[in-house]
């Protein structure tokens, strides 16, 4: 794994150091990197989930569903 910034190269050497940024409801926490920020949601039973999706991704797809049912409305087949 090749680092792409010097910000990152720790990460890469020693592994993450994650601080908690957040504390959910149900007892779950956001943790982040201190040096890269990557940011893991713990579940409930303490496992890392990588949280991925940005909100640009959800937008685009909730457009293009919006779209899907739009056009799907238009074709309706009368009898």
């Amino acid at each position: 794994m090749k680092p792409k910034t010097n910000a990152v190269l720790p990460c890469a050497i020693f592994g993450h150091n994650y601080i908690r940024s957040k504390t959910y409801i149900d007892h779950t926490a956001e943790l982040t990197c201190s040096h890269c920020d990557a940011v893991v949601i713990t579940d409930s039973n303490g496992n890392f989930e990588n949280n991925t999706v940005t909100n640009s991704q959800l937008k685009d797809t909730l457009q293009e569903l919006y779209r899907l049912t739009k056009r799907v409305s238009k074709t309706k087949v009368t009898s």
